[in-house]
């Protein structure tokens, strides 16, 4: 979003966050939810971060708006939940940079394309109205609509996009989160982030991608290619924040409808019975269970699952 648009949003955000965060707790329909603090020192250091990369304390303090200790506070915050590393600017020793953590980009990203579909939407309410006159009424004209609503709607509104070079840094960032969050990085998944054109295109596979109305990535899966009659379902996530809006099932489903067009006659997929969102969704999918328990290509895997294609 350019930057006129972002300083006229930015003007109305103090009300519209306080409105939209009530409405998020009490409509999102999700168990625990919390409303997105988008003008959260801490969020909006994160993403600054993640679009400027390695920043100085200074730089961010003018960003911010607020003072060196400040910045120095929150970073403090970040770096303890690990999400933010800092260090000597190797030109300049003296100065003193931060940077998001690998973890740090997974977090922010999600909190990224929330919050571009949070200021599209605002911004869009305001398109067709004079600005001044819109800010007397801006108030009013939230708490008289489902503004979270409307963004739940939108956030399940994802385009498929098939693997190119400039996925790759998302096909390992939104994998290697929930691989590290319950197992360990294994030698084949390594190279599969390494190199995903060789290990998974080019023996003929494929990767997809789901991807935001606003241009961020937020899910992957692949098709690995066995044989001229079987493809295997692998390496699928989805951004934990953008969890629960069918966006698994529909990459899913495109992954499915891709191995169909193949002209593959099978489906089969690992996995591990502690992942019961993800089981849930195979079986929702027609995936039947042919074995639990028995080595695999992964130490993680506990249960192979296979879905004939008519």
């Amino acid at each position: 979003m350019g930057d006129s648009k972002s300083g006229q949003i930015r003007s109305l955000l103090d009300v519209t966050e306080a409105v939209y965060g009530r409405q998020w707790t009490a409509g999102s329909g999700r168990s625990g939810s919390q409303p997105l603090l988008f003008e959260a020192g801490w969020v909006r250091l994160g993403c600054i971060l993640r679009q400027s990369g390695p920043t100085s304390i200074v730089a961010l303090s003018q960003q911010l708006g607020v003072s060196h200790p400040a910045v120095l506070q929150i970073a403090k915050r970040m770096i303890a939940e690990g999400t933010l590393a800092d260090f000597r600017d190797r030109r300049d020793k003296r100065r003193r940079l931060l940077a998001l953590t690998s973890h740090g980009r997974y977090v922010f990203q999600g909190i990224f394309a929330h919050q571009q579909l949070y200021e599209q939407l605002v911004f869009e309410r305001l398109a067709p109205a004079d600005l001044l006159r819109v800010l007397s009424k801006w108030e009013d004209m939230l708490n008289s609509e489902a503004l979270v609503d409307k963004a739940l709607k939108r956030i399940s509104v994802i385009d498929i996009y098939p693997y190119s070079p400039e996925f790759k840094p998302d096909f390992e960032l939104l994998n290697r989160h929930w691989i590290e969050q319950y197992f360990s990085i294994e030698p084949k998944d390594a190279a599969q982030f390494k190199d995903p054109e060789a290990t998974i295109i080019k023996p003929g596979g494929k990767i997809l991608f789901a991807v935001t109305q606003t241009g961020v990535t937020v899910g992957a899966c692949a098709l690995i290619h066995i044989d001229d009659s079987c493809a295997e379902l692998a390496k699928m996530a989805v951004q934990e924040d953008f969890q629960g809006f069918g966006i698994g099932r529909q990459i899913a489903e495109a992954i499915i409808a891709e191995a169909r067009a193949a002209g593959y006659q099978e489906i089969v997929l690992e996995s591990n019975t502690q992942l019961h969102p993800a089981i849930g969704l195979y079986k929702a999918l027609g995936f039947e269970t042919t074995s639990t328990g028995e080595s695999s290509d992964y130490a993680r895997g506990n249960i192979k699952m296979r879905k004939f294609l008519r």
